[in-house]
């Protein structure tokens, strides 16, 4: 069975059930991706979360800048409960590699997500988000933040062959060469504080990513010789 379908039929709703008193008092001052908005004053007109629990940031969004917020979510539980607690968010229930939304959004945000898809479905993940990403539009990425690649046992399915795989996923939106990086907050995974000495195995990050379709490429003459 797939990663994605462990946490769509049963690890969703257990997460959520483990860290519930966490996002009630989820706190957009020290929340990565809420930073970065407030850092470069984003004030999208519609956000989508990719994995997005109860809905508590994107209710927050909502608050601020007045943003049709959709949440896509695994777990039945945490829907259930953001549905109630937050009217204001539409919510979804789906996987990161099959999104049942046609329309694209101003600002995407996947936060501590891409580390759980199943490495088979990971380009397929990665593609459906670039496809809700609308030109001219944003993408925060957060996740570990490793200098490397690691592949770690995810400890609460220890006999499940279930891992969380921790590496630079904002890379394979750049590699693209249609994202580009305005920005990278990194903290402390313990504390979610900012930190320039936290360890490859400590290190969380928050990428801003800028998707342009056109506007970038520099025009040249036939195999980029003359005018």
């Amino acid at each position: 069975m797939l990663q994605d379908d462990i946490f769509l039929h049963a690890e969703g709703d257990r997460w959520f059930a483990r860290n519930r008193d966490a996002l009630h008092g989820f706190d957009p001052s020290s929340d990565l991706p809420m930073r970065l908005m407030a850092l470069y004053d984003l004030r999208p007109a519609s956000v989508l979360e990719v994995g997005a629990a109860n809905g508590a940031r994107l209710a927050c969004i909502h608050q601020s800048t007045g943003a049709r917020t959709v949440a896509v979510e695994p777990s039945a539980e945490a829907i259930d409960e953001g549905k109630a607690r937050y009217p204001s968010v539409i919510f979804v229930r789906a996987t990161a590699g099959a999104v049942p939304l046609r329309e694209s959004y101003d600002l995407v945000i996947v936060n501590f997500v891409l580390h759980w898809i199943d490495r088979a479905t990971l380009l397929r993940s990665a593609a459906e988000l670039d496809r809700l990403v609308r030109d001219g539009g944003f993408l925060i990425i957060g996740d570990f933040q490793p200098a490397s690649r690691l592949r770690v046992p995810y400890h609460h399915l220890k006999d499940a062959g279930v891992y969380t795989y921790k590496q630079d996923y904002a890379a394979l939106f750049r590699a693209s060469g249609l994202y580009h990086p305005v920005a990278l907050l990194t903290a402390h995974h313990a504390t979610n504080q900012l930190d320039g000495a936290a360890t490859e195995n400590q290190r969380i990050g928050a990428w801003l990513l800028r998707k342009q379709f056109d506007d970038h490429y520099v025009s040249t003459g036939v195999n980029g010789f003359g005018a």
